[in-house]
């Protein structure tokens, strides 16, 4: 059985998985959709024939696994964003609690969404459809923004701890988790804006990721 092989709509041909290793063409399938949506303008120019026929195998194999074309954006969406949210970590665990990882994280965002902008693109486009009883906060980029509000209250702790000192009152102003929300839609805005408008003569890329968390630590508690 090992030495048997599936006919592909394209006419490659692919090596049957092992017994016990039919998870591995669930794989298959998600690594060749993310491949194309990595060139794709939409979307909706992903579908079940396509992802299947770049996998190599016929597209029955695809409800082997998932029930739905949407079921397989989703599965993307939480590899891409899994990878994503592991870079961030790295460049945190780089810098020291607090400012300093939250400024390391966002200057990796810049670097990767700028180095990859097809896959930065995937990232944030995919949509799929929302489904009842789905949880906001245990989607798969919750983890990122996490990362973020964390090292914002970090940072906010250690500035209020500096401002009491000196004043005896705590500072006002909003909480980390819309502060993450805000320096995240500030992030996205410098990325995409640069991309759609490459003629315009932007500040350096770097100067203006430190002028939002300037900003964004400005109104932080």
């Amino acid at each position: 059985m090992n030495d048997t092989q599936d006919q592909s709509p394209a006419g490659q041909r692919r090596t049957r998985n092992r017994r016990g290793e039919g998870g591995k063409l669930r794989d298959e399938l998600v690594a060749a959709a993310r491949a194309l949506l990595k060139d794709a303008k939409a979307e909706s120019d992903l579908t079940i024939r396509g992802v299947t026929r770049a996998a190599g195998v016929h597209p029955q194999a695809f409800y082997l696994h998932f029930e739905s074309l949407d079921e397989l954006l989703y599965a993307v969406y939480t590899a891409e964003f899994a990878e994503f949210t592991q870079a961030l970590e790295t460049a945190a665990a780089s810098a020291a609690a607090g400012e300093p990882a939250l400024r390391a994280m966002c200057h990796e965002y810049a670097r990767l969404a700028l180095a990859e902008p097809g896959r930065y693109h995937l990232l944030m486009s995919l949509r799929g459809q929302p489904h009842p009883g789905w949880d906001p906060h245990a989607m798969p980029g919750a983890p990122a923004l996490r990362l973020l509000a964390g090292a914002l209250a970090t940072a906010a702790d250690r500035a209020a701890s500096t401002k009491r000192a000196a004043s005896g009152a705590p500072p006002a102003g909003r909480g980390p988790d819309e502060c993450a929300v805000l320096l995240w839609a500030s992030l996205h805005g410098l990325i995409t804006l640069r991309g759609s408008r490459p003629a315009f003569p932007w500040p350096p890329i770097g100067r203006l990721v430190d002028e939002s968390i300037d900003a964004i630590l400005s109104i932080l508690n």
